[in-house]
């Protein structure tokens, strides 16, 4: 009978909604709504040959998919090198796990990154191929 109690009250607690929930659930959604990240425009080339700029972070977010759909794979950090609003290169970190061949992967993310970046923002210019993309692995995970 004690059980019984037991197992109905706490039925009675998981469905009934804790007082203020929705208001704190506004509020939080509030402030994420507020919260900004900076991004940096990058300039590339429309179809038809003007200017157009792209949001940094939307080439790092194509990145990351790219990069963690790498076998042992992860996208830690990267930045873009340039001037005039130009990438002229990328400084790409990874974590890889251990046991495979590093050097091979450094060359895939390269050339991932490269590939990337040309098919946002278009032909590079001044074009620097993969020779401007420094990858590190800053880390090795056993995944």
């Amino acid at each position: 009978m004690t059980e019984d109690i037991l197992r109905r009250a706490a039925a009675e607690a998981r469905s009934a909604p804790e007082p203020g929930w929705v208001d704190i659930s506004t509020h939080i959604q509030q402030k994420l709504r507020s919260v900004t990240r900076r991004s940096r425009p990058i300039l590339a080339e429309a179809d038809s040959g003007g200017p157009l700029y792209v949001a940094d972070h939307v080439l790092v977010s194509h990145l990351r998919a790219a990069i963690n759909a790498l076998p042992g794979c992860e996208l830690s950090r990267v930045s873009f090198v340039g001037e005039d609003g130009r990438a002229t290169g990328a400084a790409v970190e990874v974590v890889a796990s251990y046991g495979q061949d590093l050097a091979a992967l450094g060359e895939q993310v390269k050339a991932l990154t490269f590939e990337v970046i040309t098919d946002l923002l278009g032909p590079v210019e001044p074009p620097f191929g993969t020779d401007g993309i420094d990858v590190t692995i800053t880390d090795l995970s056993d995944h």
